[in-house]
């Protein structure tokens, strides 16, 4: 029979890989990045604080992104797979394209941390001033994401992670935090690295760039392996627009359906029809 509490020391971890999962794809990615729904302060200050967990700044997130779409597969793209997988999975947080120091970075779970560290001690030097402010002057005017936008307010909020997980386990938490890190650096990674290569999944839509659409993925990816759906209609608050899996859809459909979130927006020809007489 198995251990209890490796029983609900996994449940537990599905429980908040899904809910930071949701933080960066219903928050950080379909509500701020594309607008693609509106929120109550109340439930956007907690999807944004969701995403920060694993995630950075979001204002930061939000200006790379559209940034992405800007200049998909182009020079200017930050992490586009023209410049090799593993420079798109996670070697463009640290500036290096070599395959083993890549998939070193990527199952360091905390890596990412680490590059937010160096990336805010550079600010406070003077030396990466937020120029990324202007692609995201919109999320300026609120307070809460101002102050996540600060340097080091980000590595305050992981090591108050550490001190939470060891106080609940000890050297254990450590090592579920870890797992989650892992967990939902990877697959948000995986979008770029996955669903831009021409050998996966399909291209439905003529984008004029490398989106792809994986289906495979979807369930890992809370629905945002649908890619090339998403650069064709980027505000949708769908990514499987053909009936794909897609849980953050599900999630902000069910909000809307019961009055919580307004305002959802769906390309014409998939928004649903109006009911006849």
């Amino acid at each position: 029979m198995p251990d209890l509490s490796l029983v609900l020391g996994l449940s537990a971890l599905w429980v908040l890989t899904t809910l930071g999962g949701l933080g960066n794809t219903v928050g950080y990615h379909r509500l701020l990045t594309h607008r693609s729904f509106v929120a109550p302060q109340w439930l956007r200050n907690m999807l944004i604080l969701l995403g920060s967990s694993t995630g950075g700044s979001p204002v930061f997130w939000v200006a790379l992104h559209r940034l992405h779409h800007l200049r998909s597969d182009a020079e200017g793209d930050p992490h586009s797979p023209i410049h090799g997988r593993w420079w798109a999975h996670c070697g463009w947080l640290i500036g290096v394209k070599h395959p083993v120091v890549c998939a070193l970075f990527a199952v360091s779970g905390f890596g990412q941390q680490a590059a937010i560290v160096w990336h805010d001690i550079r600010r406070l030097a003077g030396r990466n001033p937020p120029t990324w402010r202007a692609m995201a002057k919109d999320l300026m005017k609120e307070p809460l994401l101002r102050v996540l936008d600060a340097p080091m307010v980000m590595p305050a909020l992981f090591a108050l992670q550490l001190t939470v997980a060891w106080a609940i386990a000890g050297p254990w938490g450590w090592v579920w935090l870890w797992a989650l890190h892992v967990w939902l650096t990877n697959t948000s990674w995986a979008v770029n690295s996955i669903c831009h290569l021409p050998t996966m999944g399909t291209q439905p839509f003529d984008t004029g760039e490398g989106s792809r659409d994986v289906p495979w993925m979807a369930l890992v990816t809370l629905g945002e392996s649908y890619h090339n759906g998403h650069h064709r209609y980027p505000r949708s608050a769908r990514h499987g627009l053909d009936g794909g899996l897609d849980l953050s859809w599900w999630i902000i459909s069910t909000l809307e359906a019961r009055g919580v979130v307004t305002k959802v927006w769906l390309p014409k020809k998939y928004r649903p029809k109006a009911p006849t007489s």
